[in-house]
């Protein structure tokens, strides 16, 4: 009977372990990668949670307008220097009359 060689020793055990030590290193590789897509989902949910129902095209639409009026009031001030020295009450009233008498307000149904 031929003697007895330790497993460590056979031609065959160092590639069957390195080649079952890549095999677990792509396995663990691939669940990083599948934990890490549900983690940049879960950080997408939670920003699109927390910006609120006002994202997208709605907040852009409010940007514009916003941006709008502030150049109109500009404008508004502009064609009469003493308005600037109006207090703020009586400017955004004078803008209001303004804007009415050149048709940029928006009417309701019961006014026109």
């Amino acid at each position: 009977m031929p003697p007895e060689i330790p497993i460590y020793e056979e031609t065959w055990f160092v590639p069957a372990l390195l080649g079952g030590l890549l095999l677990f290193q792509v396995l663990l590789l691939l669940v990083v990668l599948a934990l890490s897509g549900k983690v940049s989902r879960l950080a997408r949910m939670i920003a699109a949670r927390d910006a609120g129902p006002a994202a997208g095209p709605e907040l852009t639409q409010k940007k514009e307008e916003n941006s709008e009026q502030k150049k109109q009031f500009a404008k508004f001030l502009e064609e009469n220097p003493s308005r600037k020295e109006l207090p703020k009450k009586e400017q955004f009233a004078e803008f209001r009359k303004w804007r009415d008498e050149k048709g940029l307000n928006w009417k309701s149904a019961g006014e026109g």
